[in-house]
């Protein structure tokens, strides 16, 4: 059995879901303040939203795999199933009447924002690959 992902990986991916747990309830907390109650929550609810559905998809994504198609069909899978969950979650809120709109994409956009820029600003720092690297000339290895 080979495994999808690397232990990097998985630090990477429980750091993009801490991040978004931690910006969607600041964010729910300063539009609770700035507006009202209902707004906040609503943020809480879009943010909700995201998380859950990248949350299944990094559980999906990083589970090991016997083969390398069995990985990418994992990888598919999941990302039809995400799209689904996403799309039931906002289906199961707009059935109610006193939704915040505004709120509630802030929110959920906030979690794919998160989703981009944590593994810009987390990532490793490597020099762009159409620079050469430098080689040990004793033994003509990558230093």
């Amino acid at each position: 059995m080979t495994s999808t992902s690397d232990p990097q990986a998985r630090r990477l991916a429980g750091r993009i879901l801490l991040w978004q747990a931690v910006v969607t309830l600041v964010l729910a907390g300063v539009i609770t303040l700035a507006v009202n109650a209902a707004a906040g929550g609503y943020t809480l609810v879009g943010g909700a939203i995201g998380w859950v559905a990248n949350f299944y998809m990094s559980v999906a994504a990083l589970r090991p795999a016997r083969a390398a198609g069995a990985a990418l069909a994992r990888l598919l899978l999941g990302q039809f199933v995400k799209v689904l969950l996403t799309i039931a979650m906002f289906i199961a809120v707009a059935q109610r009447e006193d939704v915040v709109w505004p709120a509630l994409m802030l929110g959920y956009i906030a979690t794919m924002v998160v989703f981009w820029v944590v593994p810009v600003v987390d990532g490793p720092r490597q020099p762009p690959r159409s620079l050469p690297r430098e080689t040990d000339e004793k033994q003509g290895t990558d230093v």
